[in-house]
């Protein structure tokens, strides 16, 4: 999901994982126990954007990229546990008062729970990359390694394989478009029309890993990808993201983080 392009709503610049953060914080400081001080949003989006995950890739594109990737009912299990190293290490943080090591652990939690419940990353696009680079060093100019080319044994394998990768339905130029379409719908939506209904008791006793697969299986029962890949973005689409896959991903943010308060204090 869109982190690093900035779309303009009520005069601010905010990507979309931002604005999924901002409403997600709201929800958890209204729900937090008496004695936890949780980082502020403003450290929060701290790490996103280029301080984020996305930051990364390309920095240092190829070298040690978190992969937000899932395949619904053939999980291998990689991205929860991602997701729960964070768990971890915020509630370390959040004992400790370390505000900053915190804001650093819920911004990269979110961004991977939004990654992992966006249709577009329900797809093997890892797998396929690695399939269309033939030649495994990245292209490099004046020595910079340049993500995103795949690189062939030659000229004409180096064309036909950005050509399925990049090409008008290539697999990245798909994604692309999926995602930029969601970011569409979100700048046209004020926070009430996507802010989810939250049970008390989902929220007195949030579990992550509940949290995170019910949201993930309501999403992948739409199949909203697929549709995509064969009508392109329409109405129907646009509902759903609206009504459910926005929803679902602030939700299982918000009940994310507020599993990883302390324990011991997480009951009010």
């Amino acid at each position: 999901m869109y982190s690093t392009l900035a779309t303009k709503n009520s005069g601010k610049i905010m990507g979309t994982h931002q604005q999924i953060d901002k409403i997600a914080y709201k929800i958890v400081t209204k729900n937090l126990p008496k004695g936890v001080t949780f980082p502020t949003i403003k450290e929060i989006l701290q790490f996103e954007g280029l301080g984020g995950p996305d930051g990364l890739k390309r920095k240092s594109p190829g070298k040690d990229e978190p992969m937000h990737f899932i395949i619904p009912g053939n999980d291998d299990g990689k991205l929860i546990k991602m997701i729960e190293d964070h768990q971890f290490n915020l509630r370390k943080a959040l004992e400790k008062g370390d505000t900053i090591r915190a804001a650093f652990e819920a911004a990269w939690m979110a961004h991977a729970v939004t990654d992992g419940l966006t249709p577009a990353h329900h797809f093997p696009l890892v797998e396929t990359q690695k399939e269309l680079m033939t030649e495994k060093d990245f292209i490099t100019i004046f020595g910079i390694p340049i993500k995103g080319i795949m690189h062939g044994h030659n000229a004409l394998e180096t064309l036909r394989n950005n050509w399925l990768y990049w090409g008008t339905n290539g697999y990245m130029s798909k994604h692309i478009a999926f995602e930029y379409g969601v970011a569409i719908t979100m700048t046209a939506l004020t926070e009430k029309q996507v802010r989810p209904e939250i049970s008390p008791k989902e929220l007195k006793n949030p579990e992550l890993h509940k949290a995170f697969y019910d949201s993930l299986q309501k999403v992948a029962d739409l199949d909203m990808y697929t549709r995509f890949c064969e009508n392109g973005w329409t109405t129907n689409l646009a509902i759903e993201t609206k009504k459910v896959l926005l929803p679902e991903i602030i939700k299982a943010v918000s009940l994310c983080w507020l599993a990883s308060v302390p324990r011991g204090k997480n009951e009010k």
